[in-house]
């Protein structure tokens, strides 16, 4: 995590981040990451671990340094298809329609054929157990229904690198070892995870603390 080799998958090199109102909220910040790490990203609220997993996916632009995703600038069409993404406090699925038909259309967003995607949903909702959860329409379902929600969509295209900000912090304890089961079977993926849980903390293999 602390030098770059050709095994990293994520190289975030001097790395800062500031806003006008609020000054920097991290700077200098270097982060190396290869398949298969779990990396936990902790603090104190408005340390900046929701704003660096957005400048990981590419929805914010870090003031200074790079951020490399797979070789790729974070932000470019071939960086964004190796990061899937659970953000807190969702805001981005369509509010009338089901929680499958939104995964399905999050599905054809990764130029997946129509087929490909169905049977591709159809798999996770069952993997992670959510299936009576997808059918009601997204304003109709509670936060942490919401939650598993995203997490499944970030699961998406099986991509390389999945950034998980706060994702279990509303669930129950059944929601939460079905989340980190559907991580253990993908022990290629580096997973960065933004929490505030000490039993997230203890499942990871290293911790960025930006307090």
């Amino acid at each position: 995590m602390e030098a770059p080799d050709d095994s990293a998958l994520l190289a975030i090199q001097q790395v800062s981040r500031s806003f006008k109102r609020r000054g920097h909220v991290f700077s200098g910040l270097n982060l190396f990451g290869r398949p298969g790490d779990r990396i936990a990203l902790t603090g104190p609220n408005g340390s900046g671990k929701s704003t660096l997993l957005r400048c990981i996916a590419g929805s914010v632009r870090p003031s200074h340094g790079t951020i490399d995703v797979g070789g790729h600038p974070a932000g470019s069409v071939e960086a964004r298809d190796l990061v899937g993404v659970s953000l807190s406090q969702e805001r981005s699925f369509f509010l009338r329609l089901s929680g499958h038909k939104n995964l399905l259309y999050f599905a054809r967003l990764r130029r997946t054929l129509p087929a490909t995607a169905k049977q591709h949903v159809a798999d996770l909702l069952e993997e992670l157990e959510i299936i009576e959860i997808a059918r009601q329409r997204a304003d109709r379902c509670s936060t942490g229904m919401i939650q598993q929600l995203t997490f499944a969509r970030a699961l998406i295209g099986e991509p390389d690198i999945l950034l998980l900000d706060e994702p279990t912090r509303s669930l129950d304890k059944n929601a939460i070892e079905r989340l980190w089961a559907a991580l253990d079977r993908r022990r290629d993926a580096l997973v960065l995870i933004a929490t505030h849980q000490e039993d997230d903390v203890a499942r990871c293999d290293a911790t960025l603390d930006l307090g």
